[in-house]
Parts: C-alpha cells; structure tokens; sequence
C-alpha cells in the first residue's frame, strides 16, 4: 500500500479514536473528524464508507495488532508465559483496548475478540486433548468467556494489580479445568 494512503488512513483512525476518548460514538461526525484531522470531509469518505466503516476498521486493526503481537510467540501453549504476554501487551496499550472495551457501542469488538480467543483455544485443545470426555465446544466456550471476563475486569478496573499478579490469579484459577491439557 502507497505510503501516502497509509499514512492518510492512520491519520484518521486516530483522529477518531481521540475524539472517541472525548465524546460518544453517536455524537461524532465525518465533519468533526476531518476538521480535527485537517483535512477535507471527502478524504475520510476516500478511505471509509462512513463513521461506522472507520469504527469496523478500527476495531479489526486493534485485533490484528493484539493477535499478531501474540502470534509472535513460538509455541501454543495456554500456559503463564502465554497469557502473561498478552497482558503485558494490553498494559502498554492500555488507553485504546479500555477504550475499546469500555464502550457501551463497540460490543463489536469484544465480539470480535472472543471468536479469535475461541479459534486459538479450540485448536489448542484439539492439539493438546488427552481426555476425550471433556467436550471441546464447552471447555472452548468456559476457557474463552472466563479469560475474556478477566480481561474485562481488569482493563475496565484500571489494571488494579500487576501483570504478575493478574497472570498468577487467572492460572490458580483455570488450573482445575486445564489440566487435561499438555503444558499447563
């Protein structure tokens, strides 16, 4: 992709993201982000059908950089090391995935997010399973709901503890129900 365009489509999407963290979703214009971004209102609609189009993209690009910050790691493990990354990642990001998470509206992204951890954790099981009288569609749907509450609690809490901490707590309390799992 061009530079320009690139840089153009950035431009934008954190346009939008600052005035999310100012006012509701609803409540922003095509207008207000083009006059913040200064640039034309038919440059946003260049690169984005409308303000809901920018929000989808937005929330796929905030996805992908989790994911892919995630996918750099070299095994597929639901162990400590695995979700103590993600943690650490959000903990850098903090501002936008509380942004993302915290908004009445943008059930799109937790949506989003939930079928990936849902695939990621499906595959693991079906990997790493050595007890075949657990059913994957259910210990997918607790390992993913659990982790993603947690996540919740503790972006839309404002980090109350640590990385450590918070990484400990969730493996005391999934340990129960992973250890049918290899390398736990």
């Amino acid at each position: 992709m061009d530079r320009r365009i690139q840089k153009t489509r950035t431009l934008i999407m954190n346009t939008f993201i600052d005035l999310l963290s100012e006012k509701a979703f609803e409540k922003i214009t095509i207008n207000d982000i083009a006059q913040r971004a200064n640039i034309n209102r038919g440059t946003v609609y260049l690169h984005y059908v409308d303000k809901l189009d920018l929000l989808d993209k937005c929330i796929e690009t905030y996805v992908e950089l989790l994911l892919s910050h995630c996918a750099n790691r070299a095994d597929t493990n639901l162990d400590a090391r695995a979700f103590q990354s993600v943690f650490e990642y959000l903990e850098k990001n903090f501002t936008i995935y509380k942004l993302l998470l915290s908004n009445e509206g943008f059930g799109f992204f937790r949506s989003r997010l939930y079928a990936i951890i849902a695939q990621t954790v499906t595959e693991v099981i079906g990997i790493k399973s050595e007890n075949n009288a657990f059913s994957n569609g259910i210990t997918t749907h607790f390992l993913t709901s659990g982790f993603i509450g947690v996540l919740e609690w503790w972006i839309n809490n404002s980090m109350p503890c640590n990385v450590q901490e918070i990484t400990e707590q969730l493996m005391f309390l999934l340990k129960p129900y992973t250890k049918h799992l290899v390398s736990i």
